[in-house]
């Protein structure tokens, strides 16, 4: 709780709230205090703080925008690691929101069919329960009236032992009804997840943001919530980003590739000029030459 606090007054009132007029210093962008994230970006723990995927308070409490734009004035601006290790950070969330989402809707998919067979599967294994323990109820009454006979005749031990076998016929029987009743329990579980799957004769649907199952063709205003929740927004951001980024890095990598193309002319055009220059200085040797003669 201690920790806590610090780190809420901390993002209230800076990491310099207790030092005394004149005592703070100033602040560069390289503070080990200072968010990374922030000065590239955004601050992953800050866009996920009081969602489902909370990550907790971020561990550097500066988050500054002054910082911010003067890291990205600086003549130091992309030469520190910052953006490649934020994009590698970027692109971790990004992927298991989609592993994610690829779970969400292979488990939505099997759900839709389990729902769909659950009635024929249920009637073949009750039929089949249901024979079992009705040819297990003849044998029992066969057995009994066995027992009944010889014990009429004074054989006891048969009489015994007909009687031994329809007690564990009995107890098979015991078994297969309690299977009747797990049966009927599992059918239960399947209407109820049809009936959410299926209420008000809509279906349910993964977002494709962010992972959570929205149904279909909701009415506007839970789909505008929806799309303006913290969590949504967060993995929205994420994908933007890693575009963003990605776009940059393109863009920079054309650029040296434009400046190494135009390098190689102003080489090429070099070594044409080096190229008439020796042919001016082989003509004037042998104009030299014949003149000597």
């Amino acid at each position: 709780m201690t920790d806590y606090m610090a780190q809420m007054l901390n993002e209230l009132m800076g990491p310099q709230r207790n030092s005394l007029p004149g005592e703070g210093g100033a602040i560069d962008f390289d503070h080990p205090d200072v968010c990374r994230d922030f000065l590239v970006g955004f601050c992953l723990a800050e866009a996920f703080r009081n969602t489902k995927n909370d990550l907790g308070f971020c561990p550097y409490p500066i988050h500054d925008e002054a910082l911010k734009k003067r890291y990205q004035e600086s003549h130091r601006y992309g030469r520190l690691g910052y953006e490649e290790k934020y994009l590698e950070r970027l692109n971790r969330m990004h992927n298991e929101v989609r592993r994610k989402i690829e779970k969400n809707e292979a488990r939505l998919v099997h759900t839709r069919a389990d729902t769909h067979v659950s009635s024929e599967v249920y009637d073949k294994k009750k039929k089949d329960l249901i024979e079992r323990r009705e040819m297990i109820g003849r044998k029992i009454e066969g057995l009994m009236e066995e027992a009944e006979i010889e014990g009429q005749q004074g054989n006891v031990a048969a009489a015994q032992t007909a009687v031994q076998k329809a007690d564990e016929l009995t107890k098979e029987r015991e078994d297969l009804r309690k299977q009747e009743e797990d049966l009927e329990l599992e059918r239960q579980r399947a209407i109820t997840m049809e009936e959410q799957l299926t209420a008000g004769n809509k279906q349910m649907q993964v977002c494709q943001v962010c992972g959570c199952f929205m149904l279909t063709n909701d009415a506007q205003s839970r789909i505008d919530d929806h799309l303006s929740g913290k969590l949504h927004i967060a993995y929205t951001r994420i994908k933007e980003q890693i575009d963003l980024m990605n776009k940059a890095k393109e863009e920079k990598k054309l650029q040296m590739e434009k400046e190494r193309g135009r390098d190689k002319d102003d080489k090429r055009r070099d070594d044409r000029r080096d190229d008439r220059d020796k042919e001016r200085e082989r003509d004037r040797d042998r104009k030299e030459r014949q003149g000597r003669r």
